[in-house]
């Protein structure tokens, strides 16, 4: 690991000081778990504002049909009921909402606040009702009384994507095509020995957060200022959006975000219940709350997988890849709002970390009439590692090889690195980060405990590897600022679901600066606190306000000796920074000294402004994580049951801050996959029903699912797209599961030569591939 920083060499007494073991490396516990633990917390539900008014809306019923009317007048009458919206209300905000996302090679399909003429999904906001309480408010949207006329849904995005068109404007369902070449691709197929070809299927999944999405809002007339607490990943890319569908300057609007019970993607763009509780704020004049339940997440939050690959590998007899084709479909669901986020993030990232000297991979964006589809946890990253790791399976199947052995032979070698995958630079195709991507894999495997017989079980292993691109591009801030107390408070503009940050940026903070970790306060997710950033998300908040937090301390102490210089009757450049104080001395005058405490003190006393630096960091690559898991399964044949034994899991993070939060994130996401691997998958019919929207339908592993699992951190080597060597980690463990798991399915039932092409691999797939009733997938 790399030098820790700056650290106070001398005490208040001008002696040396003892050296302050570094923190960054350290395994700290949150910060805010004793207040999520005992009821401390605050979340948007748990925000009361003096006369609040709370929203419901009436939802669709079905999936696609034409609107005739909508007959709110039993609503308004409702005693209680203080106003009741429909799309012809609105006005000019009844159009599209405004891109947040916006793609050139994407013709645009953006919802509105609410269905103007025809609904294109079961759960898409058709009327806002307006009460005194949510009682009331669900009472009156019962008597909201809508005429709707059913039409042809869309359901299959292959079969129906030339019709029935659901958006005037564009002339088939098709949204766009995103391609990736390297090399001659498809050409190159045919110039392998073996080619192997798989259609691959991922199930659409909802994310389902612990706490659904919320919104409040607060209009003031007399100011003509915005106040929204929302359960948020960007309070800044949610301020922009509202400011640009109000077309409001930006300074009228400020966005804070409470504590958030999870995100994972879904919680980041401008949804239509936020855009009306917004709306009936500044119209009613009252604050607005909306809170959404968990039949809500299933009908109107973003989902995500949902791909159906066509893929091919092409290799030569000594198991080397000549060649990778896939052409798949996303299923983008009604509306385009995220853009190209994940197609694109799968086709750039299905070589991962193997030598793919030609690809090529057309990917098909296809509008059906589903939930929209946006970024979830990997976005876009799961599917590629699947497709890769599917096909090397197969691939070596056909070989008579075996299946780690061809992995040995195409993983990119430490000596090859930087490696350079070819990819387009606008696709995030710059060179790797440096990482032993063999001896990962190896130790992974070595890792694994000696198989022990289970009655009645067949027992297989199946492995996968990875190579997480996390975003470091863009920008991020810290703000730092002494406090009256002396204290230092940090501001930046990411925002914490769950992470850890405030104990993640006390630890940068800490070491860079020279000072104890509990000297710093962290804010996050306000605008008000700092004066621009993005958010969290795309594993890209410890490498980018992390790198800001590092480099801004030196600016800080700076700062802090050049406000002490005055006091201290001193030059700036003749005093030294003392952590263990903390506070300021004059080198070689031990006497001499000032803590932060007595300068905030001074400062104040003197009408003068508190110590305060801001600083951005910016980033114009990627960092790259990657690892290997390693799952021995159990299979009973008899039911198809699918049990997980054991699962291992190696990885290089880079430099790596906080070892405990690491593993929750890797272990997190791994957990996740496997419940995608082995349940999850929403459901619909013909006419574009879904069929399972609570979780007594929608199957969720529980805590007894899952196996016994290790965590090997085989390598930290830094990343070298930023200064402190951070990489991503929150979406590597949701990456590699769903491959691993089908795998080591295979291999327990290898004598049967099953093939298994679908997720998740429920016991009925299972038997079906057994009994050859029908296809696996």
């Amino acid at each position: 690991m790399r030098a820790m920083g700056e650290t106070s060499q001398r005490g208040t007494t001008g002696t040396p000081a003892k050296q302050r073991e570094p923190a960054i490396g350290q395994a700290m516990k949150r910060r805010e778990d004793p207040r999520l633990l005992t009821g401390g917390n605050q979340y948007v539900s748990d925000v009361f504002l003096p006369g609040m008014l709370e929203m419901a809306l009436v939802r669709s019923p079905l999936a696609h049909a034409r609107i005739r009317s909508v007959e709110v007048s039993g609503a308004r009458a409702l005693p209680g009921v203080v106003a009741v919206l429909t799309a012809q209300d609105l006005g000019a905000l009844g159009g599209p909402l405004p891109e947040g996302m916006a793609d050139p090679r994407m013709t645009a399909a953006m919802p509105p606040p609410l269905a103007d003429g025809v609904v294109r999904y079961v759960g898409e906001p058709i009327a806002a009702v307006l009460a005194d309480n949510r009682y009331l408010a669900e009472d009156g949207a019962d008597l909201v009384e809508v005429d709707l006329e059913p039409l042809a849904a869309v359901v299959d995005p292959a079969a129906q994507m030339d019709g029935p068109v659901l958006h005037p404007h564009m002339a088939s369902n098709l949204a766009a095509t995103v391609t990736v070449r390297v090399g001659t691709g498809r050409d190159a197929l045919a110039d392998a020995d073996v080619v192997v070809q798989r259609q691959l299927r991922l199930a659409r999944v909802v994310a389902h957060p612990m706490e659904p999405r919320g919104i409040v809002a607060a209009y003031d007339a007399t100011t003509q200022r915005l106040l929204v607490h929302a359960a948020t990943q960007g309070v800044f890319g949610l301020r922009r959006s509202l400011a640009a569908w109000l077309t409001w300057p930006e300074d009228r609007i400020r966005v804070v975000a409470p504590d958030v019970g999870g995100g994972f993607g879904v919680k980041n763009r401008l949804y239509p219940e936020d855009a009306l509780a917004v709306h009936l704020a500044i119209q009613t004049g009252r604050p607005v709350k909306w809170a959404g339940d968990r039949h809500e997440e299933f009908v109107s939050t973003n989902q995500e997988r949902d791909q159906v690959h066509e893929a091919a590998i092409g290799v030569n007899r000594d198991g080397r890849i000549v060649a990778v084709v896939d052409d798949f479909i996303q299923d983008n669901g009604a509306y385009t709002h995220s853009a190209l986020i994940v197609p694109n993030t799968t086709a750039v990232c299905i070589p991962g970390p193997y030598r793919v000297p030609h690809l090529d991979v057309v990917g098909r964006v296809v509008l059906t009439n589903k939930v929209p589809i946006g970024p979830y946890r990997g976005a876009g990253r799961p599917q590629a590692t699947f497709v890769m790791e599917r096909l090397l399976d197969a691939a070596a199947d056909a070989l008579g090889m075996d299946r780690v052995e061809i992995r040995r032979k195409n993983l990119i070698q430490p000596a090859e690195q930087p490696y350079n995958p070819g990819v387009a630079a606008r696709d995030r195709g710059n060179p790797y980060d440096p990482g032993d991507y063999p001896a990962c894999m190896e130790a992974a495997l070595a890792a694994m405990p000696d198989a022990a017989p289970v009655s009645r079980l067949r027992v297989g292993t199946g492995l996968a590897n990875y190579l997480e691109v996390s975003a470091g591009m863009g920008f991020e801030g810290a703000r730092y600022q002494l406090m009256p107390s002396g204290r230092i408070r940090i501001a930046s503009g990411a925002a914490s679901q769950g992470q850890g940050h405030e104990i993640t940026f006390a630890q940068i903070a800490a070491d860079r600066l020279g000072a104890p970790v509990d000297l710093f306060d962290v804010v996050e997710a306000d605008t008000a606190a700092i004066g621009r950033g993005i958010g969290t998300f795309g594993s890209r908040t410890t490498v980018m306000a992390g790198n800001a937090v590092a480099e801004g301390a030196p600016l800080f102490r700076r700062a802090l000796q050049e406000a002490a210089a005055a006091y201290l009757e001193a030059h700036v450049d003749d005093l030294d920074w003392d952590g263990a104080m903390p506070g300021v001395a004059v080198r070689g005058v031990p006497t001499r000294a000032l803590s932060l405490r007595s300068l905030a003190e001074r400062l104040e006393r003197d009408g003068r402004d508190a110590v305060a630096v801001e600083h951005y960091f910016e980033g114009s690559r990627g960092a790259h994580a990657m690892g290997t898991h390693v799952v021995r399964v159990g299979v009973d044949s008899a039911t198809g049951q699918v049990q997980l034994l054991d699962y291992v899991i190696a990885h290089d993070a880079g430099v790596v801050v906080n070892p405990l939060l690491v593993a929750g994130q890797i272990y997190g996401g791994t957990v996740q996959a496997l419940g995608q691997a082995l349940f999850e998958e929403l459901v619909f019919s013909p006419d574009g029903q879904p069929l399972n929207t609570s979780f007594l339908d929608y199957s969720i592993p529980a805590a007894t699912d899952f196996p016994r699992m290790a965590l090997v951190e085989e390598q930290q080597m830094p990343s070298v797209s930023n200064p402190e060597g951070f990489k991503g980690i929150a979406e590597g463990g949701v990456m590699p599961p769903m491959a691993a798991v089908l795998s080591a399915v295979e291999q327990a039932l290898g004598v049967l030569r099953v093939q298994l092409n679908t997720i998740p691999i429920t016991p009925e797939r299972v038997r079906a591939a057994l009994t050859g009733d029908v296809p696996a997938s």
